[in-house]
């Protein structure tokens, strides 16, 4: 049986070894979506681990910026997302529509411009993190029964985060030309639901809604939701399970 976790190492050996490399990639995806064409992998969006069980996420080395470890819209109601736009978003010039962008955590409550705070509530007897909104002006409560379940999480989890690849690298531009390099690999293990959850009660894994519009085509005004992301800093994902450098 192959070790694919071995097979991996290897890989990212051979291609660190090769020092830059010129990419046609672009963008915030560009170290892991380059890494993936390496690796001949061709893109998707399917809920399972990129590389044989083991979920691939890139960090540039000198950033601290957030990683996504999934997306996931509430679980309930359906449809809520539009409901969530329309009713607290904001309306931005130039889309002519209202956009919702706000950041949930669960230890403190936010301040967004459309007059109301958000927060992420983790019940842990209904094995639900719910949505809280309040209204600023009133002080009201008036969300608290949507929510994502905890089979979401542990979906997620069972699914593409029993074993997380963290490619660090650096990216430059040369005479015209797009380069990446990879430095090192953080392969991440041990991963609980206890512990995922912990981390949004204590602020450390962040929800993010993004909820925007189709500009054109058939749903051209719709609803477009750019993945609501179950974020976390890289330093406190790696503080959460256990993992060997390579």
């Amino acid at each position: 049986m192959i070790d694919r976790e071995k097979e991996l190492i290897k890989i990212f050996s051979n291609i660190r070894d090769r020092g830059w490399i010129p990419t046609e990639r672009h963008g915030d995806q560009c170290l892991g979506n380059s890494f993936e064409d390496l690796l001949g992998k061709k893109e998707d969006n399917r809920p399972k681990a990129d590389f044989y069980g083991i979920e691939l996420k890139s960090h540039r080395t000198i950033t601290s910026s957030l990683m996504t470890l999934f997306s996931k819209a509430p679980s309930y109601p359906r449809g809520v997302n539009t409901y969530l736009r329309k009713t607290y978003g904001v309306i931005e010039e130039e889309y002519d529509a209202k956009i919702l962008n706000t950041t949930l955590t669960g230890n403190k409550e936010n301040t967004h411009r459309g007059g109301h705070s958000f927060r992420s509530m983790v019940d842990w007897k209904d094995e639900r993190i719910y949505l809280q909104i309040r209204d600023l002006k009133t002080g009201k409560i008036v969300e608290d029964n949507i929510y994502w379940s905890f089979e979401v999480i542990r979906t997620a989890l069972n699914n593409k985060l029993q074993k997380i690849a963290i490619l660090y690298g650096d990216e430059k531009n040369e005479d015209g030309i797009h380069y990446v390099r990879y430095n090192n690999m953080k392969i991440l293990s041990g991963l609980t639901l206890e512990k995922l959850l912990h981390a949004i009660e204590d602020g450390y894994l962040y929800i993010d809604i993004r909820l925007g519009v189709y500009h054109s085509g058939r749903n051209k005004g719709k609803t477009h939701d750019h993945g609501t992301a179950f974020r976390i800093h890289v330093q406190d994902l790696l503080n959460n399970g256990s993992f060997a450098d390579y």
